[in-house]
């Protein structure tokens, strides 16, 4: 373990999106001086439109087993639950060989272990932070359900759910009675579902992420917007962070949370971290009137439905593996909209937008959580869609770590030398 930063040591958290965010002010609450830097306005990257959900329940990989026999499907289907872009295969070429080696069976069930130990503390982790910044009426705890057509869906779709069972993820089957107690404007064609009781969600996810990035300046942080060009070094050690507009600011240590943009600092040091964007889309109807209790999954299509404020929806889920700077593909934005009356009916179209992020994606979907080999660097970076999910957690082992005391868990399936 890196050595620990004395009380109130100054640290520079590079990257204002949810993980730095709630990085910073987990540190900050722990007494260390901490700078956020970003050149942009805070939460306004990735984080502004995730799909809000505290996903709990997502212990298994991305690539989980027969995953092989599925990559011919994602390259003839630009508009299937996952696709990736022909053009950019060369490119990601080394990312998808490092995912199919991840998905081998026994590979599969020390990653799915090492997720259930980050998600088993989410909530946590989170009810603190969520106290201190006051933003608990954001918070609903109401469960997910994630939806089934058929019996026979359910049955294929079980070996999952119980292998999640046996990594402390509990959840109930509904039949069609019972759903329909549970959200009543569900379409008849859904017979089945899962229900996670402990899965949650926020009502905006930027209004949240604001939320923490306010408590944060509220206990003493700072923020400066500029951009971090790379980190600056003397006697081998990081003692701060070059930027464009302000030159040199100085730290004890400097912690890495830009997402996809990580990457610049990665070649900086010449580590190897196959980063890369797992792209996402979402269609934000703020004046759906669709009055909704659960966030809802559905499970064939990949897809998600947050229940917003004042019976608002967003639509969110797919995943696109492309170069962070391709243009967006919106026919996968509007190909929710039909998806989704599917599940609950007509809604209002009326002030709909749409979006795409990139999330930053490690082939084995663990994050890098900890310090670099180059003394005074750390990263928390790779989150891919659990960035919202894990952010609380993230920080708090961070603040462990830069304490000099040992985490409850352990952190090596999270290091960054790892690749």
């Amino acid at each position: 373990m890196a050595p620990a930063l004395a009380p109130g040591a100054a640290v520079i958290v590079a990257g204002a999106g949810v993980v730095g965010i709630a990085a910073a002010l987990q540190l900050r609450l722990a007494g260390f001086e901490v700078t956020l830097l970003d050149r942009g306005e805070p939460a306004m990257e990735t984080s502004y439109g995730n799909a809000g959900a505290f996903a709990v329940s997502d212990v298994i990989p991305l690539a989980e087993p027969g995953v092989l026999r599925k990559v011919p499907g994602w390259m003839l289907d630009p508009l299937g639950p996952l696709a990736l872009r022909w053009r950019y295969l060369p490119t990601l070429a080394p990312w998808l060989l490092r995912f199919l080696a991840a998905s081998r069976p026994r590979r599969v069930a020390e990653l799915t272990q090492s997720l259930a130990a980050l998600l088993g503390r989410v909530n946590d982790d989170y009810a603190g932070l969520i106290a201190q910044a006051g933003l608990g009426h954001l918070w609903r705890r109401h469960g997910n359900l994630t939806l089934y057509r058929s019996r026979e869906e359910f049955d294929a779709a079980a070996p999952a759910w119980e292998a999640k069972r046996r990594h402390g993820v509990q959840w109930q089957a509904l039949e069609r009675e019972a759903l329909a107690g549970e959200e009543a404007s569900l379409g008849e064609e859904w017979r089945y579902a899962v229900k996670v009781p402990a899965w949650s969600h926020v009502d905006d996810p930027y209004v949240f992420s604001r939320g923490l990035f306010d408590a944060f300046i509220r206990e003493g942080g700072r923020f400066v917007r500029d951009e971090a060009l790379a980190t600056a070094t003397e006697a081998g050690r990081v003692v701060g962070v070059e930027t464009a507009g302000r030159g040199r600011l100085r730290a004890d240590a400097v912690l890495i949370a830009c997402g996809v943009w990580s990457d610049r600092f990665v070649k900086q040091h010449q580590y190897r971290v196959p980063l890369e964007s797992e792209r996402g889309y979402h269609v934000n109807l703020p004046k759906a009137g669709v009055t909704l209790r659960h966030f809802i999954q559905c499970a064939s299509e990949s897809f998600v439905i947050l229940p917003m404020a004042n019976g608002g929806l967003r639509l969110a889920g797919t995943v696109e593996l492309a170069h962070r700077d391709a243009p967006p593909d919106w026919r996968r934005a509007h190909i929710l909209l039909d998806k989704a009356k599917r599940i609950v009916g007509d809604f209002s179209t009326e002030d709909m937008t749409v979006w795409m992020g990139n999330r930053p994606s490690l082939p084995d979907t663990l994050p890098i959580i900890g310090p670099a080999p180059q003394p005074g660097l750390w990263f928390a970076t790779g989150h891919g869609h659990l960035g919202l999910t894990l952010a609380a957690t993230t920080g708090a082992l961070l603040r462990d770590m830069l304490q000099g005391r040992t985490p409850a868990l352990d952190m090596q399936p999270y290091r960054l030398s790892r690749f």
